[in-house]
């Protein structure tokens, strides 16, 4: 029998595995459970999350130190990092730290990854995510604007990916998945910055997959839809009526929380996403209307 290297998925004839009806516990939602069901074969490793002081950024550490993954958290606000990383020891992440970090600035950006280095070694696993650019039409943004957002969204993870893809590819094995946008399949009406350069950004990602797939390395986008962030209520607006009207174009109705979205991303980091790269999934509620959404 071949083994898969994780554990948690059972195999046809294992019906001893399966409980008896009528034994079955109840069991009660808790979200402050350390371990999921299925074990992704991740415990033990370093992941780095960028962006990880709120929104997508803070859910994703959470769901990744369920899986018994040290987290690497960086960000500009220091002070929310410290409490996204209790949280993460809280549920199960055997080390969390906070690393200050500025994607538009390519010295933060390499004193964060040295002392990553210097605390955790080498990331295997690095998700990528940050702050959405101005928002705007293309006749309304200037040159600076352009640049600004070109620095945030692009340059700044690839300053990123330059350092931590030659680790993996020795080590021969590494996950990476960047949070885009639904930008990059549907461009948003008002948001030129972000429908070019978050695109530019799955390109390049999508011709990196290819390049270091034999390498044990995957490299995948989530494409995010309406989910409730500082970043959605910044562009609707925060009263509850404005939630409500982002949600009604939306097939399931609503807009999603980060913790709906979250455990997408710890699965695309795991054992049982091996076989899956160069994909941009879109985690949306159906908004995207494409047969290849």
């Amino acid at each position: 029998m071949v083994s898969h290297g994780y554990r948690g998925l059972h195999r046809p004839g294992d019906r001893h595995r399966i409980p008896k009806r009528g034994r079955r516990r109840k069991v009660r939602p808790n979200r402050q459970t350390k371990r999921s069901c299925v074990d992704f074969g991740i415990r033990g490793r370093t992941a780095l999350v960028a962006g990880a002081s709120a929104g997508l950024g803070a859910a994703v550490a959470i769901a990744l130190a369920r899986e018994g993954v040290r987290v690497a958290l960086a960000a500009r606000n220091l002070e929310r990092l410290e409490g996204v990383a209790a949280e993460s020891k809280r549920c199960g992440a055997p080390d969390a730290r906070a690393f200050a970090l500025d994607l538009q600035d390519a010295d933060s950006i390499a004193a964060m990854l040295d002392e990553v280095h210097r605390v955790f070694g080498d990331p295997e696993i690095v998700v990528l995510n940050g702050g959405g650019p101005k928002p705007g039409r293309f006749t309304e943004m200037t040159g600076a604007d352009w640049d600004a957002a070109y620095r945030l969204l692009l340059r700044g993870m690839l300053l990123v990916l330059e350092r931590v893809v030659a680790p993996m590819r020795e080590r021969r094995w590494g996950r990476i998945v960047a949070l885009t946008s639904t930008a990059v399949k549907q461009p948003i009406d008002a948001l030129v910055l972000s429908n070019a350069f978050r695109t530019a950004l799955v390109a390049a990602l999508r011709t990196l997959a290819v390049e270091i797939a034999g390498d044990g390395v995957t490299v995948n986008c989530i494409a995010t839809g309406r989910i409730e962030t500082d970043r959605l209520r910044s562009l609707y607006g925060n009263d509850e009526s404005k939630l409500l009207d982002a949600g009604r174009d939306v097939p399931i109705g609503r807009v999603a929380t980060p913790d709906e979205f979250a455990p997408a991303v710890a699965f695309l980091c795991g054992e049982p996403a091996r076989y899956i790269t160069g994909q941009t999934i879109s985690v949306d509620g159906g908004l995207v209307r494409g047969l290849f959404g």
